[in-house]
Order: structure tokens, then C-alpha cells, then sequence
């Protein structure tokens, strides 16, 4: 709306900044429905909505299909991480320490990943939760983390490391204080599609169904997590060679390591089961081949136990030079958990990818390849007796950095 003002005979034009008001009329009728009323007082069903967290959301989306339409249009917007961590506090605090994202009970969740010290922390042991009104809960771990902190219909793992060392806040956390527990959610990533699974790389049938079954045929691997109990440095590639083209292999990124054990929690094909050593668990991220996605993963691995603090962030400025960054990133670290200087890692990584997460942990063995601009340079040849052509992926003395970015690029 625009005013007219007459200043000395002149007309004076300015743009009306006061909201618009409209009737609502909304009547009280014996058939009142409630919903149709929130609907007819625009924009009140969005403002409301947008204040709803992530369970409620979905929970809207039952409702009615208007209602699904708005609910998911709000979601769809929540594409940023979000994450939590739990930690012993310091001198001057002694207690346990709960951190966590802004967003996390409001982040609209396609994925979760726990990582848990397996020597502080047992999956069957009880948790003390206490609330604002002094109430005392005891919940087993699974069940603290389904009550607190999964949103409904949400698939996730848990993973027993020797050592969680994420660094998602530098202005908190003591930096060189390993965590009880950290958790990383990824959101729905337009066109990209996760999902998990275990298979057994010493069964060829095995791999063949688990590979039908979990991937789609249009699908091409962006990135891949890779995960055992046991060293499995030669089976690994039976499982790749199903997974990845030899060809694409180095646009692939790929990261993991040997760890004490992993649980999944899913919504779809949650048949129980007892895996053995010779399982790999595997996280995926997917997109159909002839999509284009604002997605870009990269891996990038960092050799030996005596680089210098300048020698070590020479290493990560080449990364840097190598690959890019769209608007939302998180890196994922993996190292070796015989690592002297192990604990300075995430710091001089953060002051080179500053407002970056880092969810990290130690591993008894590294697993990954360069996937960057230029790989090839990057990765070792192959030696002449070698069966494939894929980069050399299981590794000792090494670190191994997976950035996972989405969104536009940035300049």
C-alpha cells in the first residue's frame, strides 16, 4: 500500500511498512473444525508451523493433506546438521556436560550417527536423566538416546570407538577432552539419498543381494563410511568392486576404520540379526546418475606419527586447495589410535576450515582414498601384482579427513 502525503502543495510518495490485517472470519458453527480455522487466518498456519520442532512437523503432516503441504515445505528449509556431544567437565566443573546445536530438536533428520568411548560408556548399562522438576528417569543408553535426542522415524547407528574426539564448538569445550558420546544428524539433502547396511565381504552371494537391496540401480555411490571390527584389508575391495566402477573410483569419497562394534536402529527392514567379524557396516550417500545435485564429497588421508604441528596443517592446506565448499559442510575424522600428537589434530584443522564441524573418533586401522579435484595425483600407484585398480584404501599411522558439503557453492 502506498500514502499520499500533500507537503506544500507537493505530493509526497512513501511505501506503507504496517502489516496487512485481514477479516478472518472464522464462525463459530456446531461443525467447527479447528484446522480449517488455523487455515483460513493467512499466514497464521506457517508462523505457527515455524516454530514447530521436527517431531511435531511430522506429526502435522498426518494430520491433512494442506496441512502435509506446509509441514513439508518448512521442512524441506531445515537443511543444516545437527549435532549433540557429552563430555566431563573440567577442574572447576566436575559434572557431566551436555552440548548440543541449536537446531538439533528442529533439524529435519535423514540420518543419524552416535559415537560412543566403548570404555566409558556400555549400550546395556542404565542412564540417571533428571528434568527441571528434580524428576529422576533411568534409561538404558538405546533408550535415552530414542527418548531424548532421535526424532520419530528416524533411522540412525551407534558406533563403539577407542576414542571420541569430535570439536563441534571451540568457544566451550575443553579441546583435548574426549567425549562420553557424540552425535551427528544429517538432514534431507535435496536429490541425495542415505541409507545402511551390513554385509559379509567373504560371501559373494552375500554382497550381491545386500547390494541389490540397498542400492537402486540408478544410483551411483558419493560417498561411502566403511566400518569393522577386524582387519579386512583385502576382502574390502570384493566389496568396492560392487559398490564403485574401478573407473570412477578416485570421485568417490571414502573413509572408515576398524572400530569395537556397531548397532542400527531403523525404521524399514529392522529384522534383528548377528553379524560376524566378517561383516563390514557401511553409511551411503546416493544420488541417480542423470540427476544433478548440490552435493560434493571429498576424502583426504594424512600419513605418519612425526609430522611437525606446520607439517601437519601443510597437509591440510593442500586439501583446501583441492576441493571446494558449498554453503553446509561437516568433516568426519578418523585416526589412528596409536597417534601420539592425535589430540592437536581437530584444532589446527578448525583454524584452516574455521566453522566447520569436526565429528571424529580413533580407530585401530584407517580406511579411505583421496577423492579430490585432481585424485590422481594424490593417490598411490597401484602395485603390478595387484588384482583392481582401485587407490590403496586400508591404512596404519595415518589420519583420514571425509568432508561431506551441500548447498550453493561458495566464492
Amino acid at each position: 500500500m502506498t500514502f499520499f502525503i500533500n507537503m506544500e502543495n507537493k505530493s509526497f510518495c512513501i511505501k506503507s511498512i504496517k502489516r496487512p490485517t485481514i477479516d478472518p472470519e472464522v464462525y463459530c458453527k456446531e461443525n467447527f473444525d479447528f484446522s480449517e480455522a488455523l487455515e483460513s487466518v493467512y499466514p497464521l498456519l506457517d508462523l505457527i508451523f515455524e516454530y514447530l520442532d521436527c517431531n511435531s512437523l511430522r506429526n502435522c503432516c498426518k494430520v491433512k493433506k494442506s496441512w502435509k503441504d506446509v509441514a513439508e515445505n518448512i521442512l524441506s528449509k531445515r537443511v543444516q546438521l545437527s549435532w549433540f556431544t557429552c563430555f566431563k567437565g573440567g577442574v572447576n566443573n566436575k559434572s557431566n556436560i551436555f552440548e548440543h546445536s541449536v537446531n538439533l530438536n528442529f533439524n529435519n533428520v535423514d540420518l543419524g550417527i552416535i559415537l560412543y568411548d566403548f570404555r566409558r560408556i556400555k549400550l546395556n548399562k542404565y542412564i540417571c536423566v533428571h528434568t527441571d522438576v528434580a524428576e529422576l528417569k533411568r534409561r538404558t543408553v538405546p533408550e535415552y538416546f530414542t527418548d531424548e535426542l532421535i526424532p520419530h522415524n528416524t533411522d540412525y547407528c551407534v558406533i563403539s570407538c577407542a576414542k571420541v574426539t569430535s570439536l563441534f564448538d571451540t568457544n566451550t569445550k575443553n579441546l583435548y577432552h574426549a567425549s562420553y558420546f557424540d552425535g551427528l544428524f544429517f538432514p534431507k539433502i535435496p536429490k541425495i539419498r542415505t541409507t545402511m547396511f551390513h554385509c559379509n565381504t567373504f560371501d559373494s552371494s552375500n554382497i550381491q543381494s545386500t547390494v541389490e537391496t540397498y542400492i537402486k540401480s540408478n544410483e551411483e555411490i558419493k560417498c561411502l563410511l566403511m566400518f569393522s571390527t577386524t582387519d579386512q584389508k583385502k576382502s574390502l575391495y570384493n566389496l568396492l568392486k560392487k559398490l564403485i566402477p574401478e573407473n570412477e573410483a578416485s570421485s568417490v569419497a571414502v573413509g572408515g576404520g576398524i572400530i569395537r562394534g556397531t548397532k542400527t536402529f531403523r525404521q524399514i527392514n529392522s529384522t534383528k540379526r548377528v553379524f560376524s567379524n566378517n561383516d563390514i557396516f557401511s553409511i551411503v550417500f546416493l544420488k541417480e546418475k542423470d540427476v544433478e545435485a548440490d552435493f560434493n564429497a571429498f576424502s583426504y588421508i594424512i600419513y605418519g606419527d612425526d609430522l611437525s604441528k606446520n607439517e601437519f596443517a601443510d597437509e591440510i592446506c593442500k586439501f583446501k586447495e583441492s576441493i571446494f565448499l558449498r554453503m553446509h559442510s561437516v568433516v568426519i575424522r578418523i585416526c589412528c589410535s596409536a597417534k601420539v600428537a592425535a589430540d592437536e589434530e581437530p584444532t589446527i584443522f578448525n583454524k584452516i576450515f574455521p566453522d566447520i564441524p569436526i565429528f571424529g573418533f580413533h580407530a585401530d586401522g584407517e580406511i579411505g582414498w583421496n577423492c579430490v579435484l585432481k585424485a590422481k595425483e594424490f593417490n598411490d600407484s597401484k602395485s603390478k601384482k595387484a588384482k583392481h585398480h582401485y587407490p590403496n584404501v586400508r591404512h596404519q599411522w595415518s589420519t583420514v579427513f571425509v568432508l561431506i558439503t551441500w548447498g550453493t557453492v561458495l566464492s
